[in-house]
């Protein structure tokens, strides 16, 4: 469910009471051209008040309640240009929501506070509000997802107050955990510039992010430009030496540059910290078989098929057998190639070989 269907559920169980325009001036102090209907939030006393003959006796902070939470659930709602000059006139009304925010987030109920800190905004415009708007959002993004576009469309909307670096820290955050590393460098990098506080956690998170970017970039131009990749990747050891994959990927590049006892190297750092990838098994095969080492290449490619049933490594593994002499075994694997892809290209071609 999104947001707006479920500020909608909200509203449906808020309590309307039609005020006649000539008693809202008792009630709020205000004139009014038409009647009124007066949302009151609190359920304890849905079930008392069902006529404006008995209005009179509900204290008035019902209804600042009720005005703020229907303003932060609905923004077009009919009577809210009404609401905010009835807030604005109660003397210490935003005193009063204030303190139902902060006792709503004490009980944890952040979307309720989040409602009514969305309405307080419609009569305080001011950085400490618009933190605590940042805050509680994000704490709600957290614990549910639906909440996330939410979120974003706040910090767009608060991205236009100027000097007021807040909204690209929560933006760096969520695009960090969406995986667009570059987008979250430059968001906090502009959170930075923009006067935002360069503590040591904002200083360690721009860099685990710069770290993360080196690391997808080496991946990216692994094949093409495997010495720049090396000039990434290999840095990285320092932060994440207990990472089987980087080792795996470190191994590619050196095999590329057919450095082969390096890439072996590496692929067994991998293999001490994770043996179960079955990739870096089949990595070993390809390193022992470009050194002529076919008997151990065997041992790795036999270990990775087995695992995988890879046509891919069945054909390594044909091309090793035939390179050691063994057409039997040759033989016999590529009729398990047929068997798996009988139009592979590879295994076409090395029917044509082993007659």
């Amino acid at each position: 469910m999104n947001t707006k269907s479920r500020f909608a559920d909200k509203l449906s169980e808020v309590l309307f009471l039609e005020i006649k325009k000539e008693n809202i001036k008792n009630l709020f102090h205000i004139e009014s051209n038409e009647d009124v209907y007066v949302p009151v939030k609190a359920s304890s006393i849905v079930g008392k008040v069902k006529t404006e003959k008995n209005v009179g006796q509900l204290p008035v902070s019902f209804f600042i309640e009720g005005m703020f939470y229907v303003m932060g659930a609905d923004e077009k709602f009919k009577f809210n240009d009404v609401y905010t000059n009835i807030l604005i006139n109660l003397k210490e009304s935003d005193k009063f929501i204030k303190g139902k925010i902060a006792e709503n987030i004490k009980h944890k109920n952040y979307e309720d506070a989040y409602i009514l800190i969305k309405g307080l905004c419609k009569i305080e415009d001011n950085v400490e509000i618009y933190d605590k708007v940042l805050i509680i959002v994000d704490e709600l993004r957290k614990l549910d997802k639906s909440y996330e576009d939410e979120e974003l469309q706040i910090i767009e909307e608060l991205k236009k107050y100027e000097n007021y670096p807040m909204p690209y820290f929560y933006e760096a955050l969520i695009m960090k955990e969406r995986g667009d590393f570059d987008k979250a460098l430059f968001c906090i990098n502009t959170y930075i510039s923009g006067g935002g506080e360069e503590s040591l956690d904002i200083t360690e998170f721009k860099e685990s992010l710069k770290l993360i970017i080196n690391y997808e970039k080496g991946k990216e131009i692994l094949y093409d430009m495997p010495k720049e990749a090396l000039s990434l990747l290999l840095p990285l050891l320092d932060e994440f030496g207990d990472d089987a994959t980087l080792y795996y990927y470190i191994a590619i590049a050196y095999r590329i540059l057919e450095n082969y006892e390096k890439a072996i190297y590496y692929l067994n750092e991998s293999i001490s910290i994770d043996s179960s990838i079955v990739e870096v098994i089949n990595e070993l095969g390809i390193n022992y078989a470009s050194l002529g080492d076919y008997e151990t290449a065997i041992g790795y490619l036999r270990k990775a098929f087995e695992a995988t049933k890879s046509i891919e490594i069945c054909t390594n593994l044909i091309m090793c057998y035939l390179n050691n002499k063994d057409i039997k075994n040759a033989k016999l694997h590529l009729e398990i190639a047929k068997k798996i892809n009988p139009e592979d290209e590879v295994v076409v071609q090395l029917s044509e070989i082993i007659k």
